[in-house]
């Protein structure tokens, strides 16, 4: 499957086209005074097309990896990191996280509205969010499986899961979806995403999830990106896009042909 390992950028690509039409649309398509989006935005509309393709071309090469191939059984050697310029940038993405979550929280700064111990549990997260990815490139580039491992690589997960509620329940008397749903799509598959992942720590292996998801988060969170919040928590976002997009492309060149059992034979 090396000739398809680098796809997965592809789709990062598509999501920083994404961004641009959602940026666009995030400043002519809403009414500055009641807050309603336009019916039938053009620019909307071609978003939605685009995401649309991109969900399909996701699922397209979710199936062409997970038949007939098989990934390692070990999370170290599924997403191996063979480059080391590759391993610093992950390792310098996840630590980049991780001092957002601090700058976050000496700047007082309220995410979405948290306050008190709600606005704790968020920064923590965010910041153990960091600490996972740290931790699953370097197991991925020494081929270690070390004991944090298994703890790290689920962080991602439940802090997309903390954020994704968070962000629900800020709006869940917004009548405008158009205003909040890309970034809760995002949210959604980076969780998933990054559950796919972990499970491969865990001795659970789902190519096609991991796949299919991959590339939809890694497509998703550019787009979500671009909606007004900190520049700290837009870092995260990108920071874990660009992960995302690397784990899935280690993935799909770590996969083998599978081996046919004897009755096949």
């Amino acid at each position: 499957m090396q000739k398809i390992r680098f796809i997965p950028p592809v789709f990062l690509m598509f999501g920083l086209i994404g961004a641009l039409l959602r940026r666009v649309e995030l400043t002519t398509v809403f009414d500055p005074a009641s807050g309603l989006a336009e019916r039938g935005a053009p620019v909307s509309v071609a978003l939605i097309l685009m995401s649309v393709a991109v969900f399909a071309a996701a699922l397209a090469l979710a199936a062409t990896a997970s038949h007939g191939f098989e990934a390692p059984e070990r999370f170290k050697k599924a997403f191996h990191i063979r480059g080391y310029l590759t391993f610093a940038v992950m390792v310098a993405l996840g630590l980049s996280t991780v001092v957002c979550a601090v700058i976050l929280a000496a700047s007082r700064t309220e995410p979405l509205g948290l306050t008190g111990i709600s606005r704790w549990v968020f920064l923590v997260f965010l910041a153990l969010d960091g600490f996972g990815m740290t931790t699953m490139a370097y197991s991925a580039y020494t081929l270690r499986d070390t004991p944090l491992l298994q703890i790290g690589s689920l962080m991602p997960s439940i802090f997309y899961c903390y954020w994704m509620v968070s962000l629900y329940r800020v709006n869940a008397g917004n009548p405008v979806l158009l205003e909040y749903s890309y970034p809760c799509l995002a949210f959604a598959a980076a969780a998933v995403s990054s559950y796919y992942s972990a499970g491969y720590a865990y001795g659970r292996r789902s190519i096609a999830g991991t796949v299919c998801i991959g590339l939809s988060a890694s497509y998703l969170l550019p787009i979500a990106a671009v909606s007004p919040a900190p520049m700290a928590l837009r870092i995260p976002m990108l920071a874990t896009a660009v992960c995302i997009a690397l784990n899935t492309s280690h993935l799909l060149g770590s996969l083998r042909p599978a081996k046919r059992s004897t009755a096949e034979e």
